[in-house]
């Protein structure tokens, strides 16, 4: 087989590296690639100065992610006690958490008080009470519904509180004896357009002052996630995480001031670019004309990113071939919504032969099931 030289670049990997792989684990194979995984870690901080950085876990919680951010500094936004106790087990600081989930279990609770956890954020009365009960030692950040304006996923529909609500929701853990430290918000995922995160602020500063008329000396700002895919700005000049920050740290400093604490939880733009996939065509098929390529990972494995995250994906083989026809990929599954992709242009493909799918690290491998019995994909860090 002739293999395309030219998509070494999209997959961070060479051809070399690929059959290797494949030779010791077999597919399907989610490969983590760890130099990408540190340099968007890294280029996060440095297009975001000043700001702590709180990977969101539940983009995709495999230990090796965990243990490599770990290792380069970061700290973690964790949503339940299962993910405290994952961030624990790879010898994490519970002073490197924040327990980002404004409906929390009681036994959640009580388990990151046990464990020395004790930031954590709400969005409504009822979780003050319940905190209270539980953890009234615990430093709380309250969650504002904010613009999701152009955001795939809207992250103020669940959550976060009218901004109208905010003073007497932080007058009200005050008044239960807990510590209102801050504000945090999510202006949706990914999030392409930089005004909703300047509209996020500006209510932000609002609140703030409030605040303060109020005895309530907020210092901490939680800017969220919903970060793009893209970690540099691109020539066709995409909006991407480097071009929010041109943006958005100048107006935190300006806002509040160096005397404040920043944070943000950037899920998708760490781990998106470092995931690769690597499945196998395991069936071939001609239905109503078009070709039908049966892939060895499918919906219910790491394409749950589809219907979970709404992401779309692009597929490749390694062949030179420049005719590609429509054509439909399948997972291996017995249900008929098993389907990856319908008119995706394709060289035509024999069994066996691999398809790669690059960008798939985010909200994929962390839903996939094993529905049918077909095991979720082996994992390597390489």
């Amino acid at each position: 087989m002739q293999k395309n030289n030219s998509l070494t670049s999209v997959f961070n990997l060479n051809y070399d590296q690929i059959d290797y792989l494949i030779e010791q684990y077999d597919t399907p194979l989610f490969v983590i690639i760890q130099e990408k995984l540190i340099d968007n870690y890294r280029a996060f901080r440095s297009f975001f100065p000043g700001v702590e950085v709180y990977y969101a876990l539940k983009a995709n919680p495999h230990p090796y992610i965990i243990q490599v951010l770990g290792e380069i500094g970061s700290s973690f936004d964790v949503a339940s006690l299962q993910e405290i106790q994952l961030v624990l087990s790879n010898g994490i600081s519970p002073q490197r958490m924040i327990f980002a989930n404004t409906i929390k279990r009681k036994k959640g609770i009580r388990f990151a008080k046990e464990n020395g956890i004790n930031r954590m954020t709400y969005d409504n009365f009822d979780e003050v009470g319940k905190i209270a009960r539980v953890f009234p030692e615990a430093s709380v950040i309250l969650r504002i519904k904010t613009p999701s304006v152009g955001s795939r996923i809207n992250l103020s529909y669940k959550f976060g509180a009218e901004p109208t609500e905010a003073l007497d929701l932080l007058l009200k853990a005050q008044d239960a004896g807990l510590n209102p430290i801050g504000i945090s918000f999510h202006v949706g995922s990914p999030c392409n357009n930089i005004e909703n995160y300047i509209a996020s602020l500006k209510l932000v500063v609002e609140i703030f002052e409030q605040a303060a008329t109020m005895g309530i000396e907020l210092k901490t700002i939680d800017i969220g996630g919903g970060f793009p895919l893209q970690v540099y700005q691109s020539q066709n000049n995409e909006v991407s995480v480097e071009s929010i920050g041109k943006v958005l740290t100048p107006l935190l400093f300006e806002y509040f001031g160096k005397e404040c604490t920043f944070v943000a939880e950037p899920g998708r733009s760490l781990v998106g670019s470092a995931g690769l996939l690597i499945s196998k065509v395991i069936g071939r098929a001609k239905r109503s004309g078009k070709n039908w390529y049966y892939l060895d990972d499918g919906y219910y494995g790491t394409f749950t990113a589809i219907p979970f995250d709404k992401s779309v994906f692009e597929f490749y083989t390694l062949k030179e071939n420049n005719e590609k026809y429509p054509c439909i990929l399948a997972g291996p599954t017995c249900d008929s919504i098993d389907v990856i992709a319908d008119g995706v242009l394709m060289p035509e493909m024999e069994l066996d032969d691999l398809v790669i799918v690059p960008n798939i690290g985010a909200y994929s491998w962390a839903s996939a099931t094993t529905f049918n019995g077909f095991e979720k994909p082996k994992v390597i860090l390489f």
